[in-house]
């Protein structure tokens, strides 16, 4: 493969194990502890991580979550590609990881119960994932690592941005 595609080969390389091919791809490893979870069920996980004094508008996309336990999510982390993107003003900024990390979790790991949040009180945007057990976290995926509210970005925020993951206005999707 190609020297500049190889961060692509634990995707999708298969080998030889015992008498028949097997992948390396992570998500197969991981499918069979996917979790449903209901869209009240996430609504909720979110809510409690959110708080009720919170003017953040939640707009759930699906009807069916499917997820996977919190120590599970930090395999995936590990093996997330996404913050290797190289950033970019207004191109490749706060909301294009916090996408691609939402995409990349769909379509790499099959599970859909991650949000995109675009916090106006941060100026930020960032993700949230909602976990098997119906927890939610807070996650920055340009430093690829769960957050609290509360603390600071760390990061260039927009225009009359606190700089902190606040979560006083703003929306979520999941």
């Amino acid at each position: 493969m190609n020297a500049n595609l190889d961060w692509l080969r634990p995707h999708f390389e298969r080998v030889y194990v015992g008498e028949k091919w097997e992948t390396t791809k992570l998500a197969y490893r991981l499918y069979p502890q996917l979790v449903t979870l209901t869209a009240p069920q996430v609504g909720q996980a979110l809510l409690n991580l959110v708080g009720q004094e919170s003017d953040v508008a939640m707009r759930p996309m699906d009807f069916l979550y499917r997820t996977y336990p919190k120590e599970i999510w930090e395999q995936i982390i590990k093996d997330d590609q996404t913050q290797r993107a190289m950033p970019w003003p207004d191109w490749m900024d706060c909301d294009d990881y916090a996408w691609q990390f939402k995409a990349a979790a769909n379509s790499w790991y099959h599970a859909n119960a991650v949000a995109f949040i675009l916090d106006q009180s941060a100026g930020h945007a960032y993700n949230a994932i909602v976990f098997a057990d119906g927890t939610a976290s807070l996650f920055e995926p340009q430093k690829d690592k769960f957050v609290a509210k509360g603390d600071p970005t760390n990061l260039p925020v927009g225009p009359g941005g606190s700089g902190r993951y606040s979560l006083t206005s703003g929306l979520i999707l999941v």
